[in-house]
């Protein structure tokens, strides 16, 4: 199945409504002894990268929903994305995941990261980055296409660029910050590992709430 950027869904909540989408697509095919395991890299079914697999292909091989049935769709859930942040994200880029059974997707101006249960809706876990000036004063607040994922010693590990320009690896199960990874970053609320300051290596003089003068 390929996406079609031309093509829309007229709801309210249009990020709900595309999880939602997704999670019948993803949730409702079965997996058969005659299918591949994997298509492009991808375990079959998975949505692993922003643009579906390693070659940005954009195509998934499951066929349950097509153009005989597509009319007979209904919506099970719908996943509000518009009450992260001092105000909703009118405009998303956000282009969820689906691995290991989870969706993985980021809302609001603060580029939270959220992981869902494709099946009910259910919000599994999140993780919003503390406050600084940096991110208040940011260019890239409104631009967030995703997640990041790769396995580290079989463990799930999502990552995330948030506005600040601060890269979090987080655990894909708990949410939680990876261990021994990165530095302690010196602001209140920061954990004391599993994060990495962007600018640091960059040879300007900056504060790291701040950001660069």
């Amino acid at each position: 199945m390929r996406r079609n950027r031309t093509s829309g869904w007229r709801t309210a909540g249009s990020l709900g409504l595309l999880l939602a989408f997704v999670a019948g697509v993803a949730v409702l095919t079965p997996v058969t002894a005659q299918e591949p395991e994997e298509a492009r890299g991808n375990p079959y079914g998975e949505w692993r990268y922003q643009s579906g697999d390693a070659w940005g292909t954009r195509y998934s091989p499951l066929d349950q929903i097509d153009a005989d049935n597509f009319e007979d769709l209904e919506v099970a859930w719908v996943w509000r994305g518009d009450n992260f942040g001092p105000h909703p994200l009118y405009l998303s880029r956000s282009t969820p995941s689906y691995i290991d059974g989870i969706l993985y997707t980021v809302a609001g101006y603060r580029r939270t990261v959220a992981a869902i249960d494709p099946s009910t809706g259910e919000t599994l876990w999140t993780y919003r980055e503390p406050n600084t000036r940096r991110w208040e004063e940011s260019m890239r607040a409104s631009y967030g296409k995703g997640v990041g994922y790769t396995e580290i010693d079989g463990r799930g590990v999502i990552y995330i660029i948030t506005p600040a320009f601060f890269l979090h690896a987080l655990d894909a199960k708990t949410g939680e910050h990876l261990e021994g990874f990165g530095k302690p970053v010196p602001i209140e609320g920061f954990p004391d590992t599993g994060v990495v300051d962007l600018l640091a290596d960059l040879g300007h003089d900056y504060d790291p709430y701040e950001g660069i003068p």
